[in-house]
């Protein structure tokens, strides 16, 4: 299963949690937790 920092909207604050259109979340949130519903798979 995806989580959030999986996603290209996720921006990392440090090793357990990142920020997500102005949303503070936690790296390993499953992503269909996702507050927005943005989620998008990141293509590194």
């Amino acid at each position: 299963m995806y989580t959030c920092k999986d996603c290209k909207w996720y921006r990392p604050i440090d090793e357990t949690k990142g920020d997500c259109f102005g949303h503070v979340v936690p790296a390993d949130m499953p992503a269909d937790q996702c507050p927005k519903k943005a989620f998008e798979l990141r293509e590194d």
